[in-house]
């Protein structure tokens, strides 16, 4: 948390075929759906991916023909959806935020019914995007946080063509360094103030601090905090089920106010968590 020169934030190509991985298994899994040994067109470009979910054994092969899930692969998926509901929860009050005031957008989130009058508040230029700066405090990879709002928002579309090259080898990655290395950081949050300086250490306490509360106070209010939903809705009947679905947790399963003591949070955090 020490307001050194910032460091551009990076991913290596490890960490891109474990994000990779974690989003074909949960596909494979809550779909579900398997793939072939002999993948044909596109899907050749799974290739490394599966051979990664191999190697940590979440999948294996059935009959020498098919790529299935197994259960350590589903207790991996669990896991992963628990961290990324933590994720959506907890980080997506922080995205828009008045630096001014100390207002924070989700603070009138009840008081909109229409979805589309909720986007217009959002969309108003005095919210700062803080996402970025709360993981940086947290010593949390932001890469994964914006990895995760891509998933939020089907950037890997699975239904569109190519998606199984941009899973891994697509210019998305270059778009979510982008995000990362152009928000605003922790550096750029102090200020001067009756002569003296207030750090951005500060400063972004005091947020979460604050955002904490308020996302208690809303949990009071109703039982959801915001929309979560699953990554993957499954179509209709399973077919060929091998494992069951990993269902999205619910905001109440959480305790927002552990999230701002970095000593003392859970393994969720960590990086190497599976």
């Amino acid at each position: 948390m020490s307001e050194i020169e910032d460091e551009p934030w990076e991913i290596s190509d490890e960490q891109k075929l474990r994000f990779a991985g974690l989003y074909l298994l949960e596909y494979m899994i809550n779909r579900p759906q398997v793939f072939a040994v002999w993948l044909e067109k596109n899907d050749s470009d799974l290739e490394p991916i599966l051979e990664y979910l191999m190697v940590q054994s979440w999948v294996e092969i059935r009959e020498k023909k098919e790529y299935i899930p197994t259960q350590a692969g589903r207790g991996v998926i669990e896991k992963f959806m628990q961290r990324f509901a933590k994720f959506v929860y907890f980080f997506d009050i922080f995205s828009a935020v008045d630096l001014g005031s100390g207002e924070f957008a989700f603070a009138k989130y009840f008081d909109f019914t229409e979805e589309p009058d909720w986007k217009q508040f959002l969309a108003d230029e005095r919210w700062e995007d803080l996402r970025i700066a709360v993981a940086e405090y947290l010593d949390i990879d932001a890469v994964e946080i914006v990895f995760m709002s891509f998933i939020r928002e089907d950037r890997f579309g699975k239904n569109a063509e190519g998606w199984q090259f941009d899973l891994l080898l697509g210019t998305v990655w270059d778009e979510i360094l982008e995000i990362c290395n152009e928000a605003i950081d922790i550096s750029e949050l102090g200020y001067q103030e009756a002569g003296e300086t207030v750090s951005g250490d500060a400063v972004m306490g005091d947020i979460l601090a604050q955002g904490a509360t308020l996302l208690s106070e809303l949990q009071a209010d109703a039982k959801r905090v915001l929309e979560g939903k699953p990554l993957t809705l499954p179509n209709g009947q399973p077919v060929d089920r091998v494992v069951e679905p990993v269902a999205f947790p619910n905001a109440s399963e959480f305790d927002f106010s552990s999230y701002i003591q970095p000593q003392g949070r859970d393994p969720f955090w960590e990086e190497n968590w599976y």
